[in-house]
């Protein structure tokens, strides 16, 4: 049931937070996780989850909790039945906890939200779905930090974790040998991927991305971090991106295996490589041994070696334009351009590009000894190459036979190949020219602003060392002779926070009472029944006097003539776009908010189908069939006007757009201050694939629908029997009700103001817009209904909810 308290009184704060009480039962467990304003909740055991029939454990709450796992395991025993389900859209932070074993022929086995998810210090392990998420899977975002996702499956995307346009962060944490039948072997999600000082190792994908996926226009940045032994059968052995820019920082990725393009990176746009080395990484039967860019590639302080393609490109490969500044390119293997491939212009400054390997290969491959295929090359100067086929030309470029590099196993970290003594490419570039140039506009750059300083990238090598220090530079990746200063060392790996297999937690079966109020006679069992409808209509009342209307339009031009200012930060400018505005008089639609009143107050859905634990009424000194007659015809005007309403509702598909941490989106003036904010727009995109469906009152005709055919009767028999069969027939509509109810969940949504705006005229005004309120800590300022629709995977609904057995 989606009506839900959104204030809880202060002297009851205390308690509804459940502070000091211990959960270490499943029975207690699941009461706790059941109540929607309990805001914490501490284990105190190993938890086994063995009450099959009870369904997975819900909680369907706008309140944000916390799970406090103090080192200890929820395990699910039971088939097909997730560890954990929110289908409010309530923040859900676990801590300290494992989640392992969970099964769902749904997204998200182990945990589902239809809000916002943070994991802190847990581990997500052998879970199993059958739609995307095998580990956890959110509507909105998913925030791990110092987690070890390991072993799950997803008969879809994204093997250990899917979120949606929220995207996906991770922090400290290791993503190891998760598997999926679909696309992303450990991340998945339609937003944002974010991996900073982790480890990706092992992750298998029948699909794209052998770890790491962003569909549609989701950009993936890795910093930090160790990306190896990934495979996929489609593009990208460790990234791919459907139409968003991949940018690693400082990372490694080495010995991914795609059976097409892109061995390790396979982006549909912009690709950025910053201080990283890509190594072994092979792109069968395919092009882009090490990376395929469709859009501009750029690679600086980076190493690129001992890559395989049997297309084109056995190191890099690009389709736009390529930017190769104070980086090593040597060793890969490709029938055409054994290191460096580009359909675009090509700039070079004080690279090694060069020599491939050529010599005791096998493979599929026939190696060519030609380093390159550059349809339009520029020298920036001070570059090295072993032959003609760079086209690089400049006064101080060298060209000679071999670079002289040590193998990669000789750097302690198995990161760079640094030049020997005698290297050709040593102290190669005067001082005061070691700088390389970057173009005005970075490929990819703006995913690593809040991650570098370009004027200290250029200053330095990939190592971190001061490249002119008064002496002539080298060429490549590496400066020799460093400076005293602090080893690199591997990304840290984190420990275990919990085991993965939790010793077996023996819990007596609760005793079975019997039932004594069970009715015997015909009247009585009637009772049970017409108790068990009015319960049901009841649903719509509580949901009539809990909402109200909110007026909205969309303010701005679909075909983007005016409107908010909206910047996208991918080389295309400022944009007019259109987004959802609060607004008084006519609005375009009236979307449903509930009330914060405790009346309106809901249980989570029954998972096994509602109306149970009916009860007959006690009798009242009116005759007993006459008053079952009476309520039998309340019922039914109300189911009655159930059906009128909902004729009226109609859905809403919306969409949030921007991001202020990556500095794009919608432009607001915030202190005086010009700032990047996100917006709700209504969602028109091809891909039919919006954030929520938040309904909203139209039009209707107001059809009174079917009531229930009674014909006279004067015994009692007859009565009874009519009465009988009345009920009968009122089950359906009560029923739909119930579904309904069930089905029904909120989002959180603010107003915010100061959006730059334009008018069809050109006149610019400040103007609101609503923007998603999902990850705060204390409620949203709108919480809008929403309905689940087919696609993307959802929750799926209550269908047995009000059909208990009579």
């Amino acid at each position: 049931m989606v009506l839900l308290v959104l204030m809880v009184p202060a002297d009851a704060a205390s308690a509804a937070d459940g502070a000091g009480s211990a959960v270490t039962t499943e029975s207690a467990l699941r009461a706790a996780w059941a109540d929607p304003t309990r805001r914490r909740i501490d284990l105190g055991a190993d938890v086994v989850l063995r009450d099959c029939h009870l369904g997975d454990p819900i909680r369907e709450s706008p309140y944000p909790v916390v799970l406090e796992g103090h080192g200890h395991v929820l395990r699910q025993t039971c088939f097909e039945k997730r560890v954990l389900r929110q289908d409010g859209t309530g923040l859900v932070d676990l801590r300290h906890v494992t989640l392992t074993r969970g099964g769902a022929d749904g997204p998200g086995a182990g945990l589902i939200s239809r809000g916002e998810v943070l994991l802190s210090d847990c581990v997500v392990a052998q879970n199993l779905s059958e739609e995307p998420g095998g580990g956890v899977f959110a509507s909105w975002r998913i925030t791990a930090r110092r987690c070890r996702i390991s072993g799950n499956l997803a008969n879809d995307d994204g093997g250990g974790l899917y979120a949606r346009r929220g995207g996906v962060r991770v922090h400290d944490s290791v993503l190891s040998n998760n598997l999926v039948d679909g696309s992303g072997g450990a991340i998945g999600s339609t937003g944002d991927v974010l991996v900073v000082r982790s480890y990706a190792d092992g992750n298998t994908t029948d699909g794209d991305g052998g770890a790491l996926y962003a569909d549609e226009d989701g950009d993936v940045t890795v910093v930090d971090s160790l990306i190896d032994g990934s495979d996929a059968d489609g593009p990208g052995g460790a990234i791919f991106t459907v139409d968003g820019d991949v940018a690693v920082l400082d990372s490694t990725l080495i010995g991914n295996r795609a059976d097409d393009r892109g061995g390790a990176i396979a982006g549909e746009a912009d690709v950025l490589l910053v201080n990283t080395t890509v190594a072994r990484n092979l792109a069968v039967a395919h092009a882009g041994g090490g990376v395929w860019a469709r859009g501009d590639l750029a690679v600086v302080n980076s190493t690129v070696t001992d890559n395989y393609a049997e297309g084109e490109g056995g190191g890099l490969l690009t389709a736009g334009r390529a930017y190769v500044v104070s980086s090593t390119v040597t060793r890969n293997i490709a029938s055409i351009a054994g290191d460096l491939g580009a359909a675009g212009p090509s700039e070079v400054f004080g690279s090694i590009l060069g020599p491939p390997a050529f010599e005791g290969v096998t493979g599929d491959t026939i190696p060519t000894r030609r380093s390159c295929r550059l349809h339009h090359p520029v020298s920036g100067g001070h570059n090295f190459t072993t032959e003609s086929s760079c086209g690089l030309s400049a006064a101080t470029d060298i060209m000679g036979e071999s670079p002289q590099l040590a193998r990669l196993e000789d750097d302690p970290g198995g990161f760079v190949l640094e030049p020997y003594d005698d290297s050709p490419v040593r102290a190669r570039i005067p001082s005061g020219s070691c700088r390389g140039r970057l173009p005005a506009r970075v490929p990819a750059g703006q995913l690593l602003e809040a991650w570098l300083v370009w004027d200290r990238v250029l200053a330095h090598d990939a190592l971190g060392n001061r490249r002119d220090t008064g002496a002539p530079c080298d060429i490549g990746a590496v400066q020799s002779a460093p400076l005293p200063g602090p080893e690199r060392s591997a990304p840290p790996v984190p420990p275990p926070p919990a085991a993965t297999e939790p010793a077996a937690v023996h819990e007596a079966a609760p005793a079975r009472s019997r039932d004594r109020t069970r009715p015997r006679s015909r009247l009585g069992r009637l009772e049970v029944r017409v108790e068990r409808l009015r319960r049901g209509v009841r649903r719509f009342d509580t949901l009539r006097r809990c909402t109200r209307p909110v007026g909205v339009d969309r303010l701005g031009d679909p075909r983007h003539r005016w409107g908010y200012a909206y910047d996208e930060r991918d080389g295309t400018g400022l944009d007019r776009r259109p987004a959802l505005a609060p607004t008084v008089g006519a609005p375009r639609w009236r979307l449903l908010a509930l009330s914060p009143a405790r009346r309106c107050l809901s249980r989570a859905p029954a998972p096994n189908g509602t109306g149970a634990d009916a009860r007959a009424a006690r009798p009242t000194r009116r005759s007993r069939l006459a008053r079952l007659e009476r309520a039998v015809r309340v019922i039914d005007r109300k189911a009655a006007r159930f059906d009128a309403w909902e004729s009226c509702l109609t859905s809403v598909p919306v969409t949030q757009d921007g991001d202020a941490e990556q500095r794009l989106g919608y432009l607001a003036r915030v202190g005086g201050r010009t700032a990047y904010r996100p917006a709700l727009d209504l969602d028109r995109s091809e891909r039919d694939d919006p954030d929520y469906q938040l309904l909203a009152l139209g039009r209707c005709d107001r059809d009174p629908g079917e009531g229930v055919d009674r014909a006279s009767a004067r015994d009692r028999r007859s009565r009874i029997a009519a009465l009988r069969e009345d009920v009968a027939d009122l089950r359906g509509p009560v029923a739909a009700i119930t579904r309904f109810d069930e089905c029904l969940y909120t989002v959180g949504a603010r107003v915010d103001a100061g959006y730059d705006y334009r008018d069809r005229a050109g006149r610019p005004s400040r103007r609101r817009a609503l923007v998603l309120d999902l990850d705060r800590p204390r409620l949203p300022q709108l919480s809008l209904l929403a309905f689940p629709g087919e696609e993307p995977p959802q929750l799926e609904c209550n269908e047995d909810a009000g059909e208990g057995d009579d």
